[in-house]
């Protein structure tokens, strides 16, 4: 059940007890803000994460898109993503995970399954305040290249099922 969609035009989701995770979003897109700027001050290749409430948390990254065939599949059991793209463009996928050849079962530690390459899935392209949301069930493949590759500013922020 992946949703996508502007951050803006998806704001009402949070109205469910999810107003923290709405406010580090907000702040995360907020020129000047001290979230905002500390994303955009990682140097290339970061990935830091920062706690939040409610045994969630936020992975802030900076990447540069890669070719398609240097991305895989994932899925996580425990948590729910909120990808949200602060600058650059990320050319994604998407697929249910019923459909997808594990590769790599599940490791608890890190909440993954990664699943063995498809050429069947949804693709779509994340740009600045776009929010992809990924549920259990929901398989995706980040980190792709749109046009040529390129700097993005991201967060992800994990929250458990539980909470949603």
């Amino acid at each position: 059940m992946a949703i996508i969609g502007n951050f803006f035009d998806l704001s009402d989701l949070f109205d469910n007890g999810l107003g923290f995770v709405k406010s580090y979003l907000e702040e995360s897109l907020k020129k000047g803000s001290e979230i905002n700027s500390r994303i955009n001050s990682l140097p290339i290749g970061s990935f830091e994460k920062v706690e939040l409430e409610q045994d969630a948390f936020a992975l802030e990254q900076v990447f540069y898109t890669k070719d398609r065939n240097l991305c895989f599949f994932e899925s996580h059991l425990k948590y729910v993503d909120f990808q949200l793209i602060l600058s650059g463009t990320e050319k994604m996928e998407y697929c249910h995970f019923s459909k997808l050849e594990i590769e790599n079962k599940y490791c608890p530690n890190k909440d993954l399954v990664t699943y063995k390459d498809i050429n069947f899935s949804s693709s779509f392209v994340m740009q600045n305040n776009d929010l992809s949301i990924f549920y259990p069930c929901d398989a995706h493949l980040g980190i792709g290249k749109f046009k040529d590759p390129e700097i993005i500013f991201k967060t992800v922020v994990k929250v458990p099922i539980e909470l949603l």
